[in-house]
This record gives C-alpha cells, sequence and structure tokens, in this order.
C-alpha cells in the first residue's frame, strides 16, 4: 500500500506543467523583461522588450497578445535568432505612455513545449517606468527673511503717509467717474470657422510635406482644429490628450466623423516618429477643412413677417 502510494505521488508531480515566473531559469528556459528607458514624460513613445531564450528542441506558442496595461499599444515586432543549440526570440512592443504618474505593463505569459510534450509556462516581469514632468521643482527651500518692522517712533509718519496717499488715490478715482464715458463698440469676434479656414490655408502655403516637415504640418493643423473645437463647442482642447477630447465631445454628445482617425493618425507622426506619404499628408488639410464646414455654426434663418 506505501509503495502504491509513493507511485501515485510520482506520477501526479510528472504531469503537473511546469511554472517558470520572471528570469529564473528552469528547464534551460528563461524569460527577461526589460524597458528601453527609465522614465518618460506623458504622451511619449518607449518600448518594452521581452526576449526569452529556449533549447532548439523546445517550440514556443506565440501569444495571441501582449498585455500593456495603462498604456496605448503603437506596435508588436517579433525577431529570433540561434546559436549554439539556443533560440532567442525577442518581442518589441512599442507603446505610448497615457498616464501621468506611471507606465505600468503587467505580467505576460509565454508557454513553451518540450519535445516530451510537457508544458512550460513562463511568466514576465511587470514593468513600470515612472512619468517625469517638465516643470522644475527645487530641491531646498529657501528660509523667509525676518519681516522689517519699522521703529515705533516712526509708525505715526507711515500712517500718514498712507491716508495721504489713500486720499490721493479717492479724488482722482471720483474725478474720473465724474466725466462723461465714451462707450467704444467692441469689435466683432470673427467666426471660428472662418478663422479656422484661414489658418489653414496658411499652413498650406507652407508646403511643410515637401520640405519633410511631417511632424511640424501635422501639429499645426491638428492645433487649428483643437482652438476651433473650444470656440466652436466650449470644450477645453488645446491641452488635453486625443481621447480626452473625443470624451469631452461625447458627454455633450457631439460625434464628428473623421475626427477621431486624424487625431489617431497626427498621434503617431508626433509621438511615434511615423512618417507619411507627402500625399497622405497633403490630404490631412482637405479632412481639417471638411470638419470645418461640416460643424461650422450656421446662424438661425428670420422667417418674413416675424416680428
Amino acid at each position: 500500500m506505501f509503495r502504491t502510494l509513493i507511485i501515485g505521488i510520482l506520477t501526479a508531480w510528472c504531469l503537473t506543467p511546469v511554472i517558470v515566473r520572471g528570469a529564473t531559469p528552469s528547464a534551460d528556459v528563461r524569460v527577461t523583461t526589460r524597458a528601453n528607458a527609465d522614465s518618460v514624460t506623458v504622451g511619449e513613445m518607449f518600448r518594452i522588450i521581452h526576449e526569452a531564450v529556449y533549447p532548439d528542441s523546445f517550440e514556443l506558442a506565440l501569444p495571441e497578445e501582449i498585455g500593456v496595461g495603462n498604456c496605448r499599444l503603437l506596435g508588436l515586432n517579433w525577431t529570433e535568432s540561434q546559436r549554439d543549440g539556443y533560440t532567442t526570440k525577442r518581442a518589441t512592443v512599442e507603446v505610448l505612455t497615457t498616464d501621468l504618474d506611471a507606465a505600468s505593463v503587467p505580467r505576460s505569459a509565454f508557454l513553451f513545449v518540450s519535445p516530451a510534450g510537457d508544458t512550460v509556462t513562463v511568466y514576465t516581469d511587470a514593468v513600470e517606468v515612472p512619468v517625469r514632468h517638465l516643470t522644475g521643482e527645487t530641491s531646498e527651500t529657501r528660509p523667509l527673511k525676518p519681516q522689517w518692522e519699522a521703529p515705533r517712533s516712526h509708525l505715526i509718519w507711515f500712517v500718514a503717509a498712507a491716508l495721504i496717499v489713500i486720499a490721493a488715490i479717492a479724488a482722482y478715482l471720483l474725478r474720473r467717474f465724474r466725466k462723461r464715458e465714451v462707450k467704444v463698440a467692441p469689435r466683432p469676434a470673427l467666426p471660428a470657422d472662418f478663422v479656422a479656414l484661414q489658418r489653414i490655408d496658411e499652413i498650406e502655403r507652407l508646403n511643410l510635406p515637401e520640405s519633410g516637415e511631417f511632424k511640424r504640418h501635422y501639429t499645426l493643423v491638428v492645433d487649428v482644429l483643437r482652438q476651433y473645437l473650444e470656440n466652436r463647442y466650449g470644450v477645453m482642447a488645446m491641452d488635453r490628450t486625443s481621447d480626452e477630447i473625443l470624451w469631452d465631445l461625447a458627454r455633450i454628445r457631439v460625434e464628428i466623423e473623421d475626427l477621431e482617425p486624424m487625431l489617431n493618425e497626427a498621434d503617431l507622426v508626433k509621438f511615434a516618429k511615423h512618417r507619411p506619404d507627402i500625399g497622405v499628408a497633403k490630404t490631412l488639410l482637405e479632412t481639417a477643412r471638411t470638419i470645418v464646414v461640416r460643424t461650422a455654426e450656421r446662424p438661425a434663418l428670420i422667417r418674413e413677417g416675424s416680428g
């Protein structure tokens, strides 16, 4: 009976899959994870590199997806190399930071199959990259200087001087308000769509895509559109991310066709160093014009005979 119990325990132990966490080696299989940056700013692109090293006799089942946590996935690239009976497979994950505190990427599972059919599951380490802010902070706080106190004998002279100054200001203001005020009619503000279309025409005359200045071209066009959205719908757009702008518009039940693809394309050019074709870059101008024309505020028509 004791012998049967021992055999059963050994059988169960052999059928249990091997689990390896982080970079701890087991069965000559290991996975390391690292980020190519110690810190990032909001909206900055960086890379997470997962590197798996295993014997050639093993097989790696590529995961269908790799989690990116609170970041936005921009791209995933696999490379493979072999040396001295070992295979090295590297997954380079390009992500964009969207959190204000830290870019957090969770663990991912890599599944290996041995020649005997056993499975080896390796969990990568979670990665957290702090987000740095561009505003400078001093490391030391300077002590306050002691407040100057007037001698008691001179205090009466300070009070008298203050009363004289207050009386002079009051007399000046009284004379000014007694004068007849001349009201100047305020200059009428130009419509938001008119201003936006004018600026788009100015950007088109710069021919920035022809000279390879794609980032500046996309930045100028999107900034014009952001300012237009602020003036047209009263939402904060200049200092917001693309997702925040779309969320604010959805909150007031405004849906704008072609806006989301345009903002996403601009983010790729500005933050991920994406280089579009010249023709695609020029099409951005027409897309911006179309959005402005479609959403421009139309004045209410006055019917004949209305009071």
